[in-house]
């Protein structure tokens, strides 16, 4: 991944989508408007992932516990892909009326990928569907070239309604060993620290499966989910994202 990856990932991340009659946001409440006085070192500075452990209770109830996990859609997208001559020639193209087969695309941008060799595989996506994890929602089209090497023609959500507000088409290559399963990979993980654990820390894993998993590969239990919150007092827990490799 070159700085050239990280500055196109940038500019999408802060380019103006527009006020739509779908996309309610207020006066600034869509995320290209919270992202408009960000810098590059900014998003490069926000951890990776983020933990919370929330606690709530009613009516005299036990304290109950949920868990939620938030992965920088900068810091994911860095990780995954890159640039090629390919993509510098087809991101130069204009982009203006979006009558191309593709979301966020026109039609001379779609003969382009033709008369490139370029063919879709599988359907197109849209993170929101699953329920993503990502700080941003994404969607997009994993397309394959001549070559038989994987590329992502890819939109990120930059408005409040999922609706509406979404950036011009970009192509990016996968990088190297990437399948196209590994562009909505969540696999990421915390470590709390525990003195009273033999180890000093707790390791708790996130597979984006809706579930967190100890170091033992089992899920982890309420009673655990209560101690981390102790632990942390609610703060939000840093985390690092895993490697894809698949």
């Amino acid at each position: 991944m070159t700085n050239s990856t990280k500055q196109l990932i940038f500019k999408m991340l802060t380019e103006n989508t527009g006020r739509a009659i779908c996309d309610s946001g207020g006066e600034n409440g869509r995320h290209w408007q919270r992202n408009a006085n960000k810098t590059l070192a900014d998003f490069e500075s926000v951890a990776p992932c983020q933990l919370e452990i929330s606690q709530w209770q009613r009516d005299g109830e036990a304290a109950q516990y949920d868990s939620q996990v938030y992965i920088s859609l900068f810091h994911h997208l860095a990780r995954a892909l890159e640039l090629d001559q390919y993509c510098n020639d087809f991101n130069a193209l204009e982009s203006g009326n979006w009558n191309g087969e593709f979301y966020g695309t026109d039609q001379g941008q779609c003969d382009w990928l033709i008369d490139n060799g370029f063919t879709a595989k599988g359907d197109s996506f849209n993170s929101y569907n699953w329920s993503a994890s990502f700080s941003q929602d994404i969607q997009g089209q994993i397309l394959e070239n001549d070559g038989g090497d994987l590329y992502v023609l890819l939109q990120i959500h930059g408005g409040a309604d999922v609706r509406g507000g979404y950036t011009a088409a970009k192509l990016f290559k996968l990088g190297q060993w990437i399948s196209e399963y590994g562009l909505f990979s969540e696999d990421s993980g915390f470590c709390i620290d525990d003195p009273e654990n033999e180890e000093g820390y707790i390791s708790i894993d996130w597979r984006g499966n809706g579930e967190l998993t100890d170091s033992e590969g089992a899920t982890v239990s309420p009673e655990l989910l209560a101690k981390i919150y102790k632990l942390t007092g609610g703060e939000l827990i840093s985390g690092e994202l895993f490697e894809i490799n698949y």
